[in-house]
């Protein structure tokens, strides 16, 4: 937000507190007499600061509906900086605080004109960036590739690829055949198919049999246009959400970086990024069979356990599950999350890259929650007020 909006965001902040000192109250009530719009903008402010401590406590209850805590114009009375002996951060009331500061940058661009702004100490605030959104490209046995519609959030493989609402990708009558370009025949053969989410991109495919994938950002997901009799077999990288349909003839197997996972009827989640030291199977329903493939050591989960395959080692941990499956809902979850890891998953939905100014990486840890729906200046509002110091270039986001 530009510098001479700050001062009123922090007033209304600690007016929302309650911590206004007397000549802070002096130049919020100057603000508020200049215009009866000033007083209601204020008023309204409150009103939303107590819807949302009756979505906190329902938060509480229901973590899934997290996305409509973030997407309300809403304010949280705690935005004072915690103490920080491993930096364990409540991202609701910092997100808020960057909406907070939001509202008052659109309040100020819309009703103030000839008003002088009572000088701060400015926050070097970065460029904006916005989060990711549906983004995928299709690549055709023929080498071909589409690039698909961001206004759609998934395809089906059938007979031809359709998307979510029937509209069509790729045709094909069956018992048909239908050149794919370079003349070569594809019809009731079986060709793979590649589905590829970039940086800052995610996507949901249903495969023949009915299995959904939900692909995270920069990920691939190789698979047959249709499935044989016997095994049902599909190659990942990066990180897919799999809700297996049920075939008790033909086990679906998912092969990833040095393993395999073989089911007949679940949900799970991989991760496996070239760039991360293990690969991660976590296991939300049903069973799963883990066979590493350097080893041949087997291990199989039941729901609410993860793998962690590396080279020949497969450990076997009980781990809360939403932390793992969040990014398919739309949130980012830490729980003592190192900060490498989430700068990671901020380079993959933001599209840009991180670097360490000094080479090293912080130590400290986070925990909390955050709809992934908002813009990169809100989540950097978020390091800032935890005491990482960073600076926004293009794309290129500096860790001092």
């Amino acid at each position: 937000m530009p510098e001479q909006h700050e001062w009123l965001v922090q007033l209304i902040s600690k007016y929302l507190q309650q911590t206004l000192t007397a000549s802070e109250q002096q130049k919020l009530d100057a603000w508020l007499a200049e215009r009866p719009e000033n007083r209601v903008f204020l008023e309204t402010l409150a009103d939303e600061q107590q819807l949302q401590e009756k979505l906190q406590a329902f938060h509480a209850i229901n973590r899934r509906r997290l996305r409509a805590l973030t997407q309300a114009k809403l304010v949280d009375r705690g935005l004072v900086q915690p103490r920080h002996s491993h930096r364990i951060i409540r991202w609701l009331p910092y997100a808020a605080a960057a909406v907070l500061a939001a509202l008052v940058g659109a309040w100020y661009l819309n009703n103030v004109s000839d008003v002088n702004p009572v000088p701060q100490i400015a926050n070097v605030t970065p460029g904006d960036i916005p989060p990711g959104g549906n983004k995928a490209t299709l690549t055709l046995a023929d080498g071909r590739t589409i690039d698909l519609s961001e206004v759609q959030e998934g395809i089906i493989v059938g007979n031809g690829i359709t998307y979510l609402d029937g509209s069509s990708v790729v045709s094909r009558e069956a018992g048909k055949s239908e050149k794919l370009g370079d003349g070569k025949q594809v019809g009731l053969t079986t060709y793979d198919l590649r589905l590829t989410t970039p940086k800052g991109g995610t996507y949901q495919i249903t495969l023949p049999d009915g299995t959904k994938v939900w692909l995270n950002a920069a990920s691939t997901l190789k698979y047959p246009s249709r499935f044989e009799s016997g095994e049902r077999r599909v190659e990942i990288e990066g990180e897919g959400y799999f809700a297996v349909a049920k075939d008790k003839d033909r086990p679906f197997t998912v092969v990833s970086r040095g393993q395999e996972v073989n089911v007949l009827g679940t949900e799970f989640n991989i991760s496996a990024y070239d760039d991360d030291a293990t690969v991660k199977t976590t296991l939300v329903e049903g069973s799963v069979q883990i066979i590493n493939l350097v080893s041949n050591v087997i291990r199989k989960l039941a729901p609410g356990q993860q793998v962690s395959t590396s080279g020949a080692r497969s450990d076997v941990q009980t781990v809360e599950t939403d932390q793992y499956v969040a990014w398919k809902n739309g949130v980012f979850y830490f729980k003592n999350t190192p900060a490498i890891d989430v700068m990671k998953q901020i380079e993959r939905w933001y599209n840009v890259e991180v670097i360490y100014r000094h080479g090293a990486v912080p130590k400290d840890t986070f925990t909390g929650e955050m709809g992934r729906d908002v813009s990169l200046q809100t989540v950097l509002e978020v390091l800032k007020m935890s005491g990482i110091s960073f600076q926004l270039v293009d794309r290129k986001l500096i860790i001092e």
